[in-house]
């Protein structure tokens, strides 16, 4: 079953990365939030292993980050 992080924002455009396996997705999910949100690694961590959407940082643009299963 394909995996894919899907980030979304005001600002730009979404994008949908695919993964090859949860881990790459969860990897990849926590990079974002890590870097790009300031979280703490913990935090960040056990959000992607959520994989529901959160708020990748509080800045008024509704920068959106989750791992979504495809089928097919």
């Amino acid at each position: 079953m394909p995996i894919q992080t899907v980030h979304q924002s005001l600002s730009f455009d979404t994008i949908i990365k695919d993964h090859p396996d949860r881990g790459a997705a969860e990897a990849h999910m926590t990079k974002m939030l890590v870097e790009y949100g300031d979280w703490p690694r913990a935090d960040a961590i056990a959000a992607a292993q959520r994989g529901t959407s959160v708020l990748v940082q509080d800045n008024g643009d509704d920068e959106t980050i989750l791992i979504r299963e495809t089928t097919g």
